[in-house]
């Protein structure tokens, strides 16, 4: 019997995932098909290859050294795909990339920069997908994921390309105050203006949970799951908002205000380890790297 590579791929993302689920999930696979991968392997090997250890999977004594050599040869590979890749600097490279992220990423980062990669790649059709619900790499709905949070786990190839930076932003309606005036400390007073919030779903979020506890007793008057919604809401009312710098910025009605350091938020680019050596997907994620972490849009510190 010839050697079950698959088997070992599996059991080694069982063993990385603690559970079934989740490794069908990273493997894109339903798990009926991880059951069988596994229990094909096992009767290769003539013994039993996972134990549940306080409800999570992991290798039994007799198959330790099993998964040593099938984490390591997975590692292998993935180098050996690498230094293989074809070359994507050329205008040959052609496909249809898909990028799931936070929209005022998408919207204020990604999308205005698409002529530098039509130029370079006028054969790449791009498709950027604004969503908060993230995509599912492992189920190949997207090819590409720009995320706030690092994955604890997943067969993912992840780099870091910035870090999100947000502002307390107001929208004072009257933009001929003087500053001399008394009515400016009123009207740029996030303290007495009502605000506009994301919804409670975000709750546990860093920059929220910094914005509760800043200003706990503040108005809110409308609430919106995405920023480019709750800016459309600030449009025609004098009021604030928790508002991505890159977003804010943009928008000369807004006025930032000075004094606060809201908590950011890391931005992480993700590819499955199965897409990452397309041509296609490879010559997108060197595009976003280099229009990211300009230091501007995406600030490069480090998180504090």
């Amino acid at each position: 019997m010839s050697l079950d590579w698959e088997g070992l791929r599996t059991f080694a993302h069982v063993c990385k995932a603690g559970n079934m689920s989740a490794a069908a999930r990273e493997l894109g696979v339903n798990q009926t098909t991880v059951a069988r991968r596994l229990a094909r392997l096992e009767e290769w090997l003539g013994y039993a290859i996972l134990h549940r250890d306080g409800g999570v999977l992991r290798a039994t004594a007799s198959a330790r050294p099993l998964l040593e050599t099938a984490q390591s040869m997975q590692t292998t590979v993935a180098d050996l795909l690498d230094q293989s890749a074809p070359d994507t600097s050329g205008d040959q490279v052609s496909g249809a990339v898909r990028i799931t992220g936070v929209d005022a990423i998408l919207e204020q980062c990604v999308a205005p920069h698409l002529a530098s990669l039509h130029e370079k790649h006028p054969r790449i059709s791009l498709e950027l997908m604004g969503a908060n619900r993230n995509l599912s790499l492992p189920q190949r709905e997207t090819d590409l994921a720009l995320r706030l949070a690092r994955p604890e786990s997943g067969a993912f190839h992840i780099r870091r390309v910035g870090y999100l930076e947000y502002g307390v932003y107001c929208h004072p309606m009257d933009r001929g105050i003087d500053a001399l005036d008394h009515a400016f400390d009123h009207a740029f007073d996030p303290t007495t203006l009502p605000w506009i919030d994301l919804d409670e779903f975000f709750a546990d979020k860093p920059e929220q949970r910094w914005l509760n506890e800043t200003f706990p007793d503040r108005t809110v008057i409308g609430t919106g799951n995405r920023s480019s919604l709750m800016v459309s809401m600030m449009r025609n009312v004098a009021c604030c908002a928790l508002l991505p710098v890159c977003l804010g910025d943009a928008l000369d009605w807004l006025h930032k205000l000075p004094g606060y350091d809201p908590v950011g938020r890391e931005v992480w680019l993700l590819t499955h380890q199965d897409k990452r050596h397309l041509p296609q997907v490879r010559a997108v994620a060197d595009w976003l790297r280099g229009i990211m972490v300009d230091g501007v849009a995406i600030s490069k510190r480090t998180s504090s």
